[in-house]
């Protein structure tokens, strides 16, 4: 009986005064297992009221002990593991025990709490657990018998009451929001998609431009509002399909964990910071809501730094691995912005630290974060605010669709209001515009602009070969052959254009 009292009046302390968490909880074998993670290390403690004779039972234990442990990783949370197996009994093996012959996965301290060494033991446990109050247990009451009985009969409700109030916690936690604006940005992004494509395409670039879609020179300009309705962009069925399939899953679960207000916040700021470094690192054309989702990656990380033990009992590694399959995917393919996605998980990082999860609030902490996005979101865009007469390749996709929707005077209106361009695209840029001046009959502008594209690229194929029309046009044989040759040995495929016609670019997207 004080075996008993003393087992279950250690486990029901490191409970309510000590505030570990119960794993597993059997009252007919004597078997308690607590966790706590303080300081970057978790303490996981196994608690067996059980007599061993003989050291290798203990050892047979212990290796039962490693493989549950090995199993159930995934459950224990923090990467720093410190493994407590306290056996409480009245005597101590008949032979020595020192340590298990087995090979151990984890930190292991084993500690034999038997009637002669059980205040030392404490002591000891006190230490190694790094507890604020020493632990004391004053287990000889002499003639009580009922009042043990009565006691550890408390204790055991007690301990199951608090299982069952860490279960509604969980279900608190998860269950605090209802998904309702998750569904409604589902709705708009697809009734975007849906008018997008009804007024023209979603693949076409002056299409997303003319509705939003983050392109820098617009943003330059002070069409800010494009970091945010860039984020209700998509470009063809397979990018919305993705990334509404990613939204209808991480935002229920931001939703459901954060509340709407706060998942609304989350979701805005971190779409918003991801279109900022979107805006910085990358100057193609750029749409989608892709920035907003990794923000919800961002939360979910941000819940885990809060609630690590729930976290990793729950969805733990299985979003960590998501995380890093996102990444690696947006490293291997050119085409994904990663730039706005990894400022949108950022974002929803340094955000959800802003608005703190639901009943927890450190005004300390919300405020840092508000100057932190703050900096950044400020840094990004005065840094990306470059000259107007830098080319960007967005402004180069943008004239090279124009021009192949016969837009002409919409790509010459466009290029002669920069005068003295530069960068690494003002060969394409000057070509661009070269082909609307002869569409538009100005040949001599086209001219200028093509002589100099060639000086600039003396391997643009297309340029020489219109070259070459304009210098026969002009009656010069003898440079219209050479650029002729010229374009057809850089491109042989140019061979086939059809004769006066003159050869488009196509930009490498």
């Amino acid at each position: 009986m004080e075996q008993q009292y003393f087992f279950w009046k250690l486990a029901y302390d490191l409970v309510s005064r000590h505030n570990f968490e119960i794993v597993h909880l059997h009252l007919q074998h004597g078997e308690v297992w607590l966790e706590k993670s303080s300081q970057g290390k978790t303490h996981i403690i196994r608690l067996l009221q059980k007599e061993f004779n003989w050291s290798n039972q203990v050892k047979a234990d212990i290796d039962h002990i490693n493989r549950q442990m090995e199993k159930n990783r995934r459950y224990f949370s923090g990467r720093k593991k410190e493994m407590h197996v306290i056996y409480i009994a009245q005597y101590p093996p008949v032979d020595d025990f020192t340590s298990p012959s087995t090979k151990l996965d984890f930190n292991f301290n084993i500690v034999f709490l038997s009637d002669d060494n059980k205040e030392n033991g404490l002591d000891d446990l006190t230490r190694r657990l790094g507890l604020d109050e020493p632990l004391t247990i004053n287990y000889k009451l002499p003639d009580a018998p009922m009042e043990y009985e009565s006691t550890i009969e408390y204790m055991k409700q007690q301990l199951i009451t608090y299982k069952e109030k860490q279960k509604q916690r969980m279900k608190d936690v998860f269950e605090y929001g209802k998904p309702q604006l998750t569904y409604i940005l589902l709705m708009l992004n697809i009734i975007v998609f849906y008018f997008l494509e009804s007024v023209g395409s979603t693949t076409s670039i002056s299409t997303l431009i003319e509705y939003g879609a983050k392109y820098n020179p617009g943003i330059v300009k002070g069409e800010w509002w494009r970091l945010v309705s860039s984020m209700f962009l998509h470009i063809g069925v397979l990018h919305i399909a993705m990334n509404m399939l990613a939204l209808f899953y991480l935002g229920s679960a931001v939703e459901q964990i954060y509340g709407s207000w706060r998942f609304f916040i989350t979701y805005f700021l971190a779409g918003i910071l991801g279109s900022g470094a979107s805006f910085y690192f990358n100057d193609a054309v750029a749409a989608g809501a892709s920035g907003a989702i990794f923000g919800l990656f961002g939360a979910l990380l941000y819940f885990a730094w809060r609630y690590p033990s729930l976290f990793f009992r729950t969805m733990g590694w299985n979003l960590i691995i998501l995380v890093g399959i996102n990444i690696a995917f947006g490293i291997m393919v050119p085409q994904v912005d990663n730039s706005g996605h990894m400022g949108g998980l950022i974002g929803g990082f340094i955000a959800a630290q802003l608005v703190d999860l639901p009943k927890m609030s450190h005004r300390v902490y919300q405020g840092s974060a508000l100057l932190l996005y703050a900096t950044l979101l400020f840094s990004l865009l005065f840094s990306g605010i470059r000259s107007e007469q830098q080319v960007t390749a967005g402004e180069i996709q943008y004239l090279q669709e124009l021009n192949e929707e016969e837009r002409y005077e919409q790509v010459v209106s466009m290029t002669e209001e920069k005068e003295d361009i530069e960068g690494e695209w003002e060969e394409e840029w000057l070509f661009q515009r070269s082909f609307a001046y002869l569409r538009t009959g100005e040949e001599e502008q086209a001219f200028e602009d093509l002589v100099r594209a060639v000086e600039i690229d003396p391997g643009f194929a297309e340029a020489h070969y219109n070259l070459s029309l304009l210098y026969e046009r002009r009656g010069d044989e003898s440079n219209a052959r050479f650029h002729k040759e010229r374009a057809e040995e850089l491109n042989p495929e140019l061979q086939s254009e059809a004769p006066e016609e003159p050869a488009s670019s196509q930009l490498n997207e």
